[in-house]
Parts: structure tokens; sequence; C-alpha cells
């Protein structure tokens, strides 16, 4: 049988079934809606002109077919699989009217003579390189999911042009204008290895893709000879310096996190010691500098970019598109680096901002997620950019895959969520804090201690806070029973974020909390917390006191616009709380920590 994950628990579950049920089928219907299929229409008809949407709409379909295709390969709907063969006929017919496979809707409608910005074009706008990618990465989830060729045929044949053009010797110089295709390519290249029969039966070229994925990389920074305008990309698109040198996080925050994240499938696939030290690097300085409580990045809607270590604005941008491909760094920086940092990041990334990225009906999207708002802010039923909710099919179709991790024989448990796996063939059931499966022999198990647990024992022995795995051996015919606490606690940030002091916001574990209501103004929206802990209730809410006697209910931040438009504040003033910039004791490598 193949490896699978099903969700189990009270939380999880429930939105991935919403989202595949509600979210799939409303997002779909909303690219066809503002004509994003007529665009291969039109190229198929041999048409010029009349684009609709921007450039990446392309990619964005791509997407789209990747996240629904994990979703159902999971859980099969047959609407969603026909839905998807039709779009994939649409592409097909538009690839074949280029005799060299080269698909971009937009390039050929709008600017077929200014292929990667070339003769005044601009590469950064037509986003060729990452629909391209975008299509690769649907051709495979695609044929995992249903065993059908017919996507991967396409991504094949788009993956061979740049294979023929770019890849070595004299031939064309290009980096990702938008990242993504470096870790798509991999991903292929992996694939073919798996089912070498495939390559045959598709018309690949297995051993080009990995290597044109590092080619990609290793050009980063190298602006010589270019064959795409501008040579040169910047800081916005990562390529101020080489890849191996880099080592802070700058520039778009989704193109920067993808491209990290392409950094280290590369660096597994070659066993690239140089880009995986320098993938540590980036991570460490989001991890403890740049990460917003939420788990959200981005901090500033100028190129939507990264700001600078500690500049964390509470009126952030902090887009969804970014807060996944923060996912997918992590993914494949945990392929390499066994951290349970990581998970301690993606946690947060998972239960606050993606959880917050849909209202309550699935209908409607966020593209920022702001921790502070006005009362005029509210989610959209669509927007003219419509890039966040393909990416948010995407990492819900993924998420399950996050909860464990196989090594050879080893297992590792990443997060403590209610799920059921076929891994290596065993069968693993977790569900309320009991691992049970049906391995013939003794094996070890890591599991996990979050940073917010306390009293973490494992079949009752005591673990010391401060473990990141906590190494159990598994018998045949037994369990291991994992129990902890996770109170509410108020957390601080560090000094060097100014703009948090003398505030403190609300967490139960990995999950934040929202003060939201409504205020003659928002100055007088901004109450002050006296020194009692918060108080977890029943319903799920978290009570906390001021220093009036008022009690405060907070919900969880997810839910937040979820009422209409009402302020919001996570971050709250606290009596008496003070920070010494120049005093630092206990804050070496944190970037939260309770009062």
């Amino acid at each position: 049988m193949a490896d699978y994950v099903k969700l189990k628990d009270a939380r999880f579950a429930p939105f991935e079934k919403s989202i595949r049920e509600i979210s799939a089928f409303d997002i779909l219907d909303k690219f066809e809606k503002v004509g994003a299929l007529d665009n291969y229409r039109r190229v198929s008809a041999g048409m010029t002109g009349g684009h609709n949407g921007f450039p990446w709409f392309h990619g964005l379909i791509c997407e789209c077919i990747t996240g629904i295709s994990d979703l159902i390969g999971r859980e099969y709907n047959e609407e969603l699989d026909a839905r998807m063969d039709a779009i994939i006929a649409v592409i097909k017919q538009a690839q074949a009217a280029d005799p060299e496979g080269f698909v971009n809707p937009f390039t050929t409608l709008m600017r077929p003579k200014m292929r990667f910005g070339l003769n005044g074009g601009s590469a950064l706008w037509q986003h060729e390189i990452y629909n391209t990618g975008c299509l690769v990465e649907a051709g495979v989830h695609h044929y995992r999911a249903t065993d059908k060729t017919a996507l991967l045929q396409c991504a094949v044949k788009a993956a061979n042009y740049y294979v023929n053009h770019v890849n070595h010797g004299e031939k064309w110089k290009v980096v990702c204008e938008h990242a993504v295709t470096e870790m798509a390519l991999v991903e292929l290249e992996e694939l073919l290895q798996e089912e070498p029969e495939l390559a045959e039966k598709v018309g690949a070229k297995p051993g080009e893709y990995a290597m044109l994925a590092k080619l990609m990389v290793d050009y980063k920074g190298d602006h010589q000879g270019r064959h795409q305008f501008p040579p040169y990309l910047g800081e916005y698109s990562q390529d101020h310096r080489p890849a191996r040198e880099q080592d802070e996080a700058v520039g778009h925050a989704v193109r920067a996190a993808l491209f990290y994240a392409g950094m280290a499938s590369v660096s597994r696939y070659y066993g690239d010691e140089g880009l995986k030290t320098a993938a540590e690097k980036i991570w460490a300085n989001i991890a403890e500098t740049k990460l917003h409580i939420s788990g959200g990045v981005g901090a500033f809607r100028d190129n939507e970019r990264f700001g600078y270590q500690y500049e964390l604005p509470n009126d952030a941008y902090l887009e969804t598109c970014a807060g996944v491909a923060l996912a997918f760094f992590g993914r494949e920086l945990f392929t390499l680096k066994k951290d349970s940092g990581i998970f301690d990041v993606l946690d947060m990334t998972f239960t606050n901002l993606i959880a917050a990225s849909v209202s309550a009906d699935f209908t409607r999207y966020t593209y920022e997620n702001p921790l502070v708002s006005d009362g005029t802010y509210e989610r959209w039923a669509w927007h003219d950019c419509p890039c966040c909710p393909p990416m948010l099919l995407k990492i819900v179709g993924t998420m399950p895959n996050y909860i464990f991790t196989m090594d050879g024989s080893q297992l590792f448990l990443n997060m403590h969520v209610d799920a059921e796996a076929e891994l290596s063939g065993i069968h693993f059931n977790y569900e309320n804090g009991v691992l049970t499966a049906d391995n013939a022999e003794p094996m070890v198990i890591h599991i996990r201690v979050p940073q917010y647990a306390k009293n973490f024992t494992v079949n009752g022995m005591a673990i010391p806070e401060g473990y990141g795995y906590y190494d159990a051996l598994l018998r045949p015919g037994k369990a291991l029973t994992v129990r902890f606490e996770e109170p509410a606690a108020k957390m601080t940030a560090h000094p060097f974020v100014t703009d948090d002091e003398g505030r403190v916001a609300i967490m139960k574990g990995a999950m934040l909390y929202a003060y939201e209501g409504e205020a003659e103004s928002f100055e007088a929206f901004d109450p002050v917390l006296d020194h009692s802990a918060p108080v977890l209730n029943s319903d799920g809410t978290v009570t906390v006191r001021t220093v009036s006697g008022e009690k405060l209910p907070l919900i969880e931040y997810p839910s937040w616009n979820n009422h209409g438009k009402k302020m919001m504040r996570i971050w709250l003033k606290q009596e008496g709380l003070t920070a010494d910039p120049e005093d630092l004791t206990g804050w070496e490598k944190k970037l939260y920590q309770p009062m």
C-alpha cells in the first residue's frame, strides 16, 4: 500500500474536509468566472491579445491542481477529479500550439517576442519560469494522486523546453523570477527515480531536471550573460548574492521562502553542504528575528517584503502565500536537519495564519493577515490577484504529511495532531496522545517536545524541559502514551521588538488569541491588563482581566473577522511591563517567551 496520512483530530480534519468540499469548488468556479481558462483557449485558437488577469494566472491554475490532487488523493472526490481532467485538457491544447511545448498564455498572447523579458519586456512581470514550475509541480502531484499521465506529460514537455535551452555549456543563463521551479524540478526527478518506467512513457530525460534546478540556484547572484531582462533581479528575487553566501531572509517574502525551500531541495538531492548551511542560517534568521507570533512572515506591503531584524509591526502584511511558503521551506529543511524548532514555528503557522486565511463558511479569503485592525478589514470573496487561495489548497493538501516523518526505520512524531498513517508498510495511529503501530520489530520513535509543553511525559516518565525530540522505543504490540499540558500564557517579545514594548500576547500552546470588539475610537480600544494569569473557559475562549477589573473574553485568532468588521488587537498593554534592550539575559535564540 502507498504511504498515506489521514487526519482524525477535531480541528484540522474538519478544516481539511471543508477545504476539499467547499473551497476547492469555490476557487475553481471563481477562476473560471474571471476567464482564467479562456486564456488557454485563446492560445489554442491562435489568437493574440486579450489575456484575462495577471501573467501568473497559469501558475495559479496549476497550483489549484496541485492542492486538489493531494486532497482527493487522500479522499477521492469524483466531481473534483472530473473538473481537473477538463482543465488539463484545456492546458494540453494550449501547449500543443507551440512546437517546443512552451506554455505561458500571457507571453504568447500579449508579448510573443518578449520571452523572459527580452526585447523590451520584463521577466519579473511575465513569470514564465514560475508558471512552468507550477505546471511541473501539478503534473507530479496529479500523477501521484490519480495515476493519470496527461498533465505529467505536459509538465515534462514544458520542463524539456528549459532543459534544451538552459541546461549546459553555452546555453541560456536564467533564474526563477518567482521561485517554485527549483523545488518542483527536484520533485519531478525524484518521481522518475521512484518509477523509472515512467520516463519513456512521458518523454522525460532523467537526470536533467535536478541539474536544471541546481543551475537555477547556482545562477543566483551571477548576473553576467543573463538570457532575461532585467539581468539583475535584486533582493526582491533573492538575486543579490550567490545562494551559498546568503544568510538573511530578504526581499519578497513569498519568493524568498520558496527559493529557500528550493535551496534545501537541491541540497538534499545532491548532498550540497554549502546550500544546507545557507538554508539553516536563513531559517534561524527568520525564526529568531523576523517571525511574527502568528507564524506569519513578510512585514511590509511595499514589495511584500521582509523587514530588518526585529522589525515586526502589528499592521504587517503577513501574506497568506508567505506563510504557506514558510511551511514548505520548513518541510524541505527538515529533510536535512531533524530540528524540533522547525515544527515549533510551523505549529504556529498552521494553527494561526493558515487557519485564519479563510472564513468560517470557507468562501472568503485573506491576502493580508495583520495582528491589529481598526475595524476596516475583512476577508474578500475574490481578489484581482487571487494568489492566496491556490496556495491554501496546496498547504492543506499536504498538511497531514507534516505530522509524521519516516527516516529509514525511524519515525518522527512532529505535530501532536490525531492522525493515522501507513508509512513504509507500517500502520500507525496517534489519537488522544496514544501512539500504536503494527510494527513487527522494535522501532525508535522520536517524539517532539513542543516549546510550550509543560509536564511532558511518555508512558508516565517525565521528560525535562529543553528536549527537542525524546527518543522512545516502541515494541511490537505496545503503545506510547504522551501527556503534556499547554496552559494559557502571556507572551512577551524580544526587547529589540519595539512595536510590542510593554505589551503581551495570549497563547495556549500554539494557538494565538485575539481581542475583538468595538469602541468609540481605535485609540480607546487598547485596554491595560493586570498581573493575573489568563483563564481558559469551557467554550474555548480565554479571559484576561484589566487593571479596572473588567474581564475581557479573547477569541482564537483564526476566528476573528467572522462576525462583521470589528476592531482587533493581538498585543495588549500589560501593567508594569518593561524591557531593557541592554539586558538580553534569557533571550538567546528566542523571539517570544512567556512572562
